[in-house]
């Protein structure tokens, strides 16, 4: 890679960020399609962060993707959001347009698009759990209601939180029928029989021997249950359900299809989701991980 001073820059805002494999996804890509651009981690503290996104203006930098622990308190120090990321109130993806910051949301995209392209699934009509009441939850509540499923259910430990969410969505989306339980396996099992996805958006199962308690054994035999979590690649929910014969979806689509769509915004370019996979699956293989 020949860097110069009319090197495009990307990047990542985090804190930490040395686990990220997106540099490893997108240098693959700007390699493979020969753009003078190269793609750099930053390691930003939380109190650094007004200073950075300022240096983003100032170094000319292209675009910027965001997370933890930035997506939602970057949003103050941008210039304009998108409508999408209004909703979800958190930005992942920041655009320099002629000094002009605009921030995006991308992660309901990815999610979405990982399902269609890997299991052909269509939330339309369909009934849906979703595990899980933080950010990321909002993130994929906000694209999979714009599908028009019949009905979602949101489960959390916290109740309230789940019932403040569902409260939200359901004022912008009336004709989808909202419902919320609190993470109980006995309750939950009378929810799962008429279901046609099931998806884990909490970090459960990242760690060793970690998993969700849910009975799966009540899920009808054509459900489909999903998992964000990519690192493992395969988490102990999803080999459950796989034993017991349904249909999984792991996390790792999301993570390359909202990167594919980052590249796009800040390039105008369709980035070779091919490419991306085999870049990501090489870096987590090392060791890597966002």
């Amino acid at each position: 890679m020949n860097i110069t001073g009319k090197t495009k820059i990307l990047g990542i805002f985090g804190y930490p960020v040395n686990h990220t494999i997106s540099p490893a996804m997108h240098n693959a890509v700007i390699k493979i399609l020969g753009l003078d651009m190269v793609y750099l981690p930053f390691e930003v503290k939380p109190s650094n962060l007004q200073h950075a996104v300022n240096g983003i203006r100032g170094l000319g930098i292209l675009g910027i993707n965001i997370t933890i622990p930035h997506k939602k308190a970057v949003v103050k120090f941008l210039d304009k959001i998108s409508e999408e990321a209004k909703l979800i109130g958190a930005v992942n993806t920041i655009v320099n347009k002629d000094g002009c910051l605009i921030g995006h949301n991308t992660d309901g995209y990815g999610y979405i698009a990982s399902l269609k392209q890997e299991i052909g699934f269509n939330p339309k009509g369909k009934n849906i759990i979703i595990i899980g009441a933080g950010g990321a939850a909002r993130g994929i509540l906000t694209t999979l209601a714009a599908k028009k499923p019949k009905a979602i259910t949101i489960v959390n430990r916290t109740l309230s939180r789940a019932v403040s969410l569902a409260r939200a969505f359901k004022s912008r989306f009336p004709d989808i029928q909202f419902k919320t339980i609190a993470l109980n396996e006995n309750i939950l099992k009378t929810s799962l029989e008429d279901v046609n996805l099931l998806i884990n958006i909490t970090s459960v199962g990242m760690k060793k021997n970690e998993a969700l308690k849910i009975q799966l054994e009540a899920l009808p035999k054509t459900a489909i249950v999903s998992d964000i979590v990519y690192n493992p690649l395969e988490t102990s929910l999803l080999k459950r359900a796989k034993k017991l014969g349904l249909m999984t979806h792991g996390g790792l689509g999301m993570l390359i299809h909202q990167g594919a769509k980052s590249f796009k915004l800040w390039t105008g370019i369709d980035a070779p989701i091919k490419v991306m996979r085999k870049a990501a699956l090489k870096a987590l293989k090392i060791g890597g991980g966002r």
